[in-house]
This record gives structure tokens, sequence and C-alpha cells, in this order.
């Protein structure tokens, strides 16, 4: 069985027993077409109220755990919040909880406001339009709002309901057992706001945080929000991409050199000899060459070849490594722009100097 918290994920992840422990719906086909998105729903692919919310005017909230590198797992989701964001003409919230990163990974101040502005180039670099993106970095420019709101969702949120949704040891900090209601607050902000509904893509391991959320919105007189709940994008190793392995994730900032020794070294589906894998094809359903192939560049061709054998993990490795740094070279360009617009998003890092 998978061990899975807010904090940590390891072993595969059985995506159908969370989704029915979790009291989750799988996005259908027909709600899968008012999405209009190729990775729905194959990896966004559950949701709770999503159906619902989606028939009148509503918000979209993420969160970004600030690392001093984003990943390719990251990047689909800031794109299909963008996609969002265009397609449904939606006000996008994004808090950056490096406060919790303070407090779950004891980091400086000063490096956490570091690994923000990096991440938030990243976000820029795609498109968000600033008249309807509304950033927050709780280190430097928490709305009083924002906090007043986490005060009054912590006033009905008790000790044990926090400790046994998120599983703290009684050694945890108080720091860290409050931040639940932070991070309520910040799903909430929208609603508080706006006076509509919010709906938050999310990571299968945040979800606890929209759980906890939903149980308390009622009681402040908010209204419950939705989720889009999505897989992981598997490491270039198997497991979890993980910015604290750079041997697991492609780096939005990778060089090509970096970038092809990570592909080359990538797990795949191979069989130990050319004739053999000549006659039984690649085993795609452990391939992660493949995975890709078929999640961030919608080649399903290409992933048919290989499972009949037509052509070699090598090869597969080399296009999936030219169709990968010609997407990373483009968006480092769009990112070095960036910068020239970050104070359209954030004015306190407009003359952040890195």
């Amino acid at each position: 069985m998978e061990i899975m918290d807010a904090y940590n994920v390891e072993d595969d992840v059985d995506y159908d027993r969370l989704i029915k422990n979790f009291g989750a719906k799988m996005i259908d086909t027909q709600l899968a077409k008012k999405l209009d998105y190729h990775l729905v729903p194959d990896l966004y692919f559950a949701h709770r109220d999503l159906d619902k919310i989606i028939q009148d005017k509503f918000a979209i909230m993420t969160g970004r755990g600030p690392s001093m590198n984003m990943h390719l797992g990251h990047l689909l989701l800031w794109k299909f919040m963008k996609h969002m964001q265009d397609k449904f003409d939606a006000h996008v919230f994004i808090p950056f909880s490096d406060d919790e990163k303070l407090l779950a990974r004891g980091l400086s101040i000063e490096h956490l406001i570091k690994m923000d502005y990096e991440n938030l180039l990243d976000i820029i670099a795609l498109g968000y339009d600033p008249k309807k993106t509304e950033v927050m970095l709780d280190l430097v420019n928490m709305k009083q709002e924002v906090y007043n709101l986490a005060i009054r969702l912590s006033s009905h949120m008790t000790a044990n309901t926090v400790r046994s949704a998120m599983g703290f040891a009684p050694e945890s900090t108080i720091g860290l057992q409050f931040y639940p209601a932070m991070q309520a607050a910040h799903i909430l902000y929208p609603s508080l706001k706006l006076g509509i509904p919010t709906i938050v893509p999310i990571g299968v391991d945040q979800d606890v945080f929209v759980k906890l959320t939903r149980d308390v919105a009622p009681k402040v007189g908010l209204p419950k929000p939705g989720d889009i709940l999505s897989k992981f994008l598997p490491g270039l190793r198997g497991g979890k991409m993980s910015s604290s392995k750079p041997e697991t994730a492609i780096f939005t900032t990778d060089t090509y050199e970096q970038l092809k020794k990570k592909i080359m070294n990538a797990f795949t589906g191979g069989r130990e000899t050319v004739e053999e894998h000549r006659k039984l094809g690649c085993n795609t359903e452990v391939c992660v060459v493949c995975n890709y192939q078929k999640t961030v560049f919608e080649d399903h061709d290409i992933v048919k070849r290989a499972a009949k054998g037509e052509i070699l993990s090598g090869e597969n490795k080399l296009d999936l490594l030219e169709k990968t740094w010609k997407m990373l070279e483009a968006h480092q360009k769009e990112r070095e722009k960036a910068r020239d617009k970050v104070g359209k998003f954030a004015p306190e890092l407009e003359d952040f100097e890195v």
C-alpha cells in the first residue's frame, strides 16, 4: 500500500481506491467535453462538485509551495489553469505558501522569497492575464482579509480533526498544525472577495486541504469549493517526479545537456535484447518515456509503434528529447521576458535581485 500525505508520497498510487476513499467522482465523458482539455480525464481525472459549479461564474485557485526549480509536472498544472482562465473567463487566485515551506522544511525567509520569484517567472511565462490573475506571496504581501479569514476558520477547526486528517505527530509544531486554516483561507478567499464558488485543481496528495475546507466553509457562510484532482506525472526513474530528486525531474530551467542526460537514463518498458523487443514490443504500461509521449505531447502513434516493437527504446528517447527540448527552449525564452512583467503580478518583487 502506498504512503501518501500532504508532505510525503511513496510507492505507486492506487487512484481508484483513493477516489473511493475520498468520496470524489471520476470525470465522465460529458464533463470532459465541457472542460475541453487534452489532459482530461487521463491526468486530471476526478472531481468534487465540478459539474455543478461550472454551470455559473466561478473562480479558480491553486497554491504554489515554492521550490528552487519548477518541474514539468508543475508546469502542466499551470498550463491547465491558464486554459481554464481562457475558456471560462475565470478569475485566478495564486497564493504562494512559502510560509508553509518555512514551517515544514525549515528554509530561510530569504531563500523562500528567491524561490517565489523563480517560480513566478514560470507562471507568468504562460501568458496569464494580469487583470484576471491575483498573486499573493504569504511572506511578502499577505492580504489582511486572508489572515482574518484564517483566524475565523481556525475557530471552527479542532486540533483533533486537523491532526487526524493531516497525520501530524505529537511533536509537530503549532505553526504547522495551524496551517490547514491558512490553506482553507487561501481556498475560500476568492469566494469571500467575489461571492462565487472556487474550483481547486490539485494533486491527490494535497486533497486533504480541500476536504477540510469543504467541512468548514458553511460554518463561515461561504460555499463549499469544488476541486479537480490530478494524478502524478511519473518521475523519469519511475515513482513520483520530485524537485528534491533532480534525477527524477525535468526542470523548466534545464539545459539541453542536462535534459539529454535525464531522458537517456529514463526508465522504459524495453526488452533485454533487440530481437526480443522487436518480437514482444515495449511494455508501454510501465514505460515512462511512452507515458510522456502520450500525456505531454499527445503522440499516441509513437506509443503504438513502441508497443509493436517498431521503434526501439533508444529511438523513442531521442524523439522525446527533441520534443521536450523544443518545448523547454520556447518556455525559457518566455520566462526571460517574464522578468519585465513581474511588477504586474507582484509589485513587491519587481526590483528583486536574483
